[in-house]
């Protein structure tokens, strides 16, 4: 409760904050449907050309895409803010501040860096949402409306502790925005299309090494009743859930990990 109490103020006064100059906040919500729209222009674009991507047609992929932007957007609304700035907090000094606190280091550190900066990611979604359900013609029923929603949390979950593990080796490395890059960006990158149009390796390490297919590619697959992909089994279209706590469990592991080799630079 007391941890609910601390969210509740850290998020009231961040969003106050940020909608302190609401020209730019009006600015940069128009910045990210743009740049998602963008995306989903090209996607329509490419399969009005083409008609399908392997054996998915146009508004399959907008589901799949649709769901890897609400959970990117859930999971950046907690720890994209601070978890893009741990390096530079950790140069300066200034994560010092997050261990002389009585609260548990990670709920305060994400907690007052909490962002509104993604509702428009969150009404493009709703938007996608309502056209591909009504183009593909699904319609859930109250035990596929708890999976959807239970998988958009563990959806969220595996970005979440993707991001924060990317970030962590600034705790030993300083600088760790490449690997962010790397192993994040680029690689999760290929969960907004089809897995079964990449080749047997790529589908092999974004379902076993990085597992980004469960975003959204698996589960995608029980709401659309389809069954490719070279590792396909029935199981995998329910382990989102299940894969995100287990994620989020090692990237807490890996956090205090880090804070145990952190080393204040005395700023």
């Amino acid at each position: 409760m007391d941890m609910l109490k601390l969210y509740m103020a850290f998020a009231k006064i961040n969003f106050i904050s940020q909608m302190e100059y609401r020209l730019d906040y009006f600015f940069r919500m128009v910045s990210k449907i743009l740049g998602w729209g963008t995306g989903f222009i090209m996607i329509f674009i490419l399969l009005n050309q083409f008609n399908t991507l392997g054996e998915w047609n146009t508004y399959e992929v907008i589901f799949l895409y649709a769901l890897h932007i609400l959970t990117y957007s859930i999971a950046a609304t907690f720890v994209m803010g601070p978890f893009s700035n741990l390096e530079k907090n950790i140069r300066s000094g200034e994560f010092d501040e997050v261990l002389t606190r009585p609260v548990n280091p990670l709920f305060y550190y994400v907690f007052r860096k909490v962002s509104a900066g993604y509702t428009s990611n969150y009404i493009l979604c709703i938007g996608l949402f309502m056209i591909c359900f009504n183009q593909l013609d699904i319609t859930l029923n109250v035990t596929q409306l708890i999976v959807f929603i239970i998988t958009i949390i563990g959806g969220s979950l595996i970005q979440g502790a993707a991001f924060m593990i990317m970030c962590i080796p600034a705790f030993w490395v300083v600088k760790s925005k490449s690997i962010f890059r790397l192993f994040y960006q680029s690689l999760s990158d290929f969960s907004q299309y089809p897995l079964s149009i990449y080749n047997k390796s790529i589908q092999g390490i974004l379902t076993f090494v990085f597992p980004y297919a469960f975003i959204n590619f698996y589960p995608s697959q029980y709401f659309l009743e389809k069954t490719d992909g070279v590792f396909f089994h029935p199981s995998f279209m329910f382990l989102t859930p299940l894969l995100g706590v287990l994620l989020i469990l090692v990237a807490y592991i890996f956090w205090l990990i880090g804070i145990n080799n952190y080393k204040s630079t005395g700023s």
